[in-house]
């Protein structure tokens, strides 16, 4: 599924919400979003609850970690 920003008039939202429910799409109001519901977010955590998250002194050190 692929995300998308649209800005959307007030006045428009409940034709938006009825067209996006017959559409069978997801839609978040901005004020709304909750960043922990995202796909990106939870394999970050993975990364971390895995240990699979690095820390480099520096640039330099960072791509002698990542190149070898």
């Amino acid at each position: 599924m692929s995300n998308l920003t649209v800005s959307i008039p007030k006045r428009d939202m409940p034709f938006f919400r009825k067209l996006s429910k017959s559409m069978g799409w997801k839609y978040s109001d901005a004020e709304k979003y909750d960043a922990t519901d995202c796909d990106a977010y939870r394999e970050a955590m993975g990364d971390v609850a895995a240990g699979r998250v690095y820390h480099a002194e520096s640039v330099e050190v960072m791509f002698a970690q990542i190149l070898g």
